[in-house]
């Protein structure tokens, strides 16, 4: 049970991890650069296809860790003894592009998807900043 649970963290923690820091880190930067270092403000459309383009870079950038999350919470996960085992026969058996097996449907879920998260947050964060003290910076 605890080398399951283990495994089976990791695998999800992986995925997790790298799908949101690399989310988080390009839609920062987009932001930085498109605001100007915020001296002009981001417009709804600028935070529309800043969120789509940060799902866009996460997704192609930890498509690997979620092939293996979804081999290791699998009916055949017995196969591998830990994530790293999963990532090893993956490149062996399978090769790279293994790796990216998926990412086009997950492309057109998350990609539109962050893209309006994104902006619905930026858009609320600024109507409160502006209407209400308490929130303002």
């Amino acid at each position: 049970f605890s080398n399951y649970l283990s495994s089976q963290a990791a695998a999800t923690a992986m995925k997790q991890g790298s799908n949101q820091g690399l989310r988080f880190m390009w839609f920062n930067e987009y932001k930085r650069i498109v605001t100007n270092n915020g001296e002009k403000p981001l417009t709804p459309i600028m935070g529309l296809f800043g969120g789509m383009s940060a799902g866009c870079f996460s997704t192609l950038g930890n498509n690997p860790f979620d092939v293996v999350k979804t081999r290791m919470q699998g009916s055949k996960s017995a196969q591998y003894s830990s994530t790293l085992d999963c990532f090893k026969q993956i490149i062996a058996k399978e090769g790279f592009g293994a790796f990216y097996t998926g990412v086009l449907p997950r492309l057109g879920r998350v990609v539109p998807g962050q893209g309006i998260i994104f902006m619905s947050f930026e858009t609320i964060q600024s109507t409160l900043e502006k209407n209400f003290r308490i929130f303002k910076s």
